[in-house]
């Protein structure tokens, strides 16, 4: 497994989600409700889902983590329930996980040191990009490590 870290720029884009602090067991839960609720908020808003959907994790993770999870969006909007933010185009530290879900933390395990290596100026958040659609076949499933830079 090679996660290939590397130093990059992301695009700017538009976000709109919803953040909450959840337990680590309880998220396979977490996500899917949060989903769904985004969706139908941002479309009831007349903007449209765009890009993939992420999670965005502010702070380091522990047992509960603090997480907002939603999807990229066409334009900002006012979106009842949900967060929208603009975010410019911002250098980042990145890599890339293919695998299951479950294989997650392998990668961060392989990532980290690298990322400590550059001793780079990190943010209070990162992302992850989930780039696959739903339907991938797990072992096909293409996760982005998205560390923005200070």
């Amino acid at each position: 497994m090679s996660v290939d870290p590397h130093l990059g720029t992301i695009e700017k884009w538009v976000s709109a989600g919803i953040r909450q602090v959840a337990s680590m067991t309880e998220l396979h839960e977490v996500f899917p409700a949060a989903y769904q609720e985004v969706a139908a908020a941002v479309t009831a808003a007349g903007a449209h889902l765009i890009g993939p959907a992420y999670a965005c994790y502010f702070g380091p993770p522990t047992d509960v983590v603090d997480v907002e999870i939603g999807f990229g969006i066409d334009q900002m909007a006012d979106v009842s329930g949900v967060t929208v933010t603009s975010h410019p185009a911002a250098e980042a530290a990145i890599g890339t996980h293919v695998g299951p879900y479950e294989g997650l933390a392998g990668s961060y395990a392989e990532f980290t040191p690298w990322l400590e290596s550059q001793q780079c100026e990190l943010r209070d958040h990162m992302f992850e990009f989930y780039d696959s659609p739903p339907d991938t076949d797990p072992s096909q499933t293409v996760t982005r490590l998205v560390f923005p830079l200070a």
